[in-house]
C-alpha cells in the first residue's frame, strides 16, 4: 500500500536518488549543499502536501535579505515540488505563487554588464608587475598562469607537476578538481574539447619550473616527499587549494592595487582578449580555451570588440573636442 503522507525530507531523499542518475558529482554536491544549508532546516519535518505558498514566500523573503543568490534556492525548491506533483504526492506546486523580491543590483548597470569582463593590456602589465614585487611567489605564479593560459579555476587546481611537459614547454589539461564534503575529487573535464595542451611562453614556463622546485622543498619540510604532487598545493598541508581561494585572493589583491576586480573568470576573458588583439585565429582560440562550441568563443569576441569600439568612439570625441579647444585658443 502506498504511503499517503510524506515529509519534505522524505521526498527530497527520493528525488535525490533520481538526480544521482542524471547529474555529475559536482552538480549533485552543489544541489545537496543548497538544501542542507538553508532549505532542509526550514522544511525538513513538514508534510510536503501541507506546505503553503505563504510559507515558501516567507522563506524566500527572508533569504533575500541574507544573500544575492536567493533565487537559486527558490529554483531548487520549485524543482522538488514539481517532482512531488509528477509523483502525485501533491496536487499543486506552492512555488507557482511565490513572487521573488526585487534585488536592485540585479538590474543596475544592465547596459554595462555584458557578462564578459576583462582587463586592458596596461592593466595586465601593472597587475603582474606589482604581483611579482609585492605578493608571494606562489600567488604571483597562480595569477600569471591564469592570465597567460586562460585555464579554468578547477583546471588549475587539478594540475599536477607531471602535467607540465618540460620538453615541449606546455601544460596538459586533462582533469578538473572539485571539493565535496571536505574531500577533493579529480574528475574528467566537462567536454572532450576541454582535453587540450597549452603552449607556454618562456617566462611563464620558467615561473612554473621554479614553482616545482619550491614544491619539492615544501614536501621535504613536511616529511612527505611522495604525496600527490599538485602544481599549486596549499603550503599548510600540500592538498589542493580551496575552490574559493583564487577569487578571494584576487579580490583582496585588486582592492590593494586599486584595480577593478573582474574575478578569476574575467582573467580567462582577458587571456582571450589578448589573443584576439594579437591576431590569433578564432578556431585556435577556441581550442586553447577548451570551448566545445566556437559560438562561445565568438560571443566573447563580440562583447570585447563592442566595448573596444565604444572606447574608440569616446577617444574620437575627446580628440575632436581637444582639437576644437586648441583651435579656439588660436583664434583668441
Amino acid at each position: 500500500m502506498q504511503k499517503e503522507y510524506f515529509t519534505f525530507e522524505e521526498v527530497y531523499d527520493m528525488w535525490m536518488k533520481e538526480q544521482e542518475k542524471k547529474l555529475k558529482i559536482s552538480s549533485l554536491a552543489n544541489k545537496r549543499s543548497k538544501f542542507n544549508k538553508h532549505i532542509l532546516p526550514n522544511f525538513r519535518k513538514l508534510y510536503i502536501d501541507q506546505i503553503t505558498s505563504e510559507q515558501c514566500q516567507a522563506f524566500i523573503d527572508e533569504l533575500s535579505t541574507k544573500m544575492k543568490s536567493f533565487k537559486d534556492y527558490g529554483n531548487q525548491m520549485d524543482l522538488l515540488f514539481r517532482y512531488s506533483k509528477r509523483k502525485k504526492i501533491i496536487k499543486e506546486n506552492p512555488m507557482d505563487y511565490v513572487a521573488y523580491p526585487y534585488y536592485e543590483d540585479e538590474y543596475s548597470s544592465k547596459e554595462e554588464d555584458t557578462g564578459v569582463e576583462f582587463w586592458e593590456k596596461e592593466t595586465v602589465n601593472t597587475f603582474l608587475t606589482r604581483a611579482e614585487q609585492e605578493l608571494s611567489f606562489r600567488v604571483f605564479a597562480m595569477f600569471r598562469t591564469f592570465l597567460y593560459t586562460g585555464i579554468r579555476k578547477g583546471e588549475l587546481s587539478a594540475l599536477l607537476e607531471s602535467d607540465l611537459c618540460q620538453d615541449k614547454k606546455e601544460l596538459s589539461i586533462n582533469k578538473t578538481l572539485v571539493w565535496i564534503n571536505g574531500d577533493y575529487q579529480l574528475l574528467q573535464p566537462k567536454t572532450k574539447n576541454s582535453f587540450r595542451k597549452i603552449g607556454l611562453d618562456d617566462e611563464t614556463f620558467n615561473v612554473l619550473v621554479k614553482l616545482i622546485e619550491l614544491n619539492r622543498r615544501l614536501r621535504e619540510e613536511h616529511g612527505n616527499p611522495n604525496i600527490e604532487p599538485f602544481l599549486f598545493p596549499r603550503p599548510s598541508d600540500l592538498k589542493p587549494m580551496r575552490s574559493a581561494y583564487p577569487n578571494e585572493t584576487l579580490h583582496s589583491t585588486c582592492k590593494r592595487f586599486k584595480i577593478k576586480n573582474i574575478k578569476v573568470h574575467g582573467l580567462r576573458h582577458t587571456h582571450a582578449s589578448m589573443l584576439f588583439a594579437a591576431g590569433a585565429r578564432m578556431k585556435d582560440i577556441q581550442k586553447r580555451l577548451g570551448h566545445s562550441r566556437i559560438s562561445t568563443t565568438m560571443d566573447i569576441y563580440t562583447h570585447i570588440s563592442e566595448k573596444a569600439d565604444g572606447e574608440l568612439s569616446k577617444k574620437l570625441v575627446s580628440f575632436l573636442n581637444n582639437e576644437d579647444n586648441e583651435n579656439q585658443d588660436e583664434r583668441i
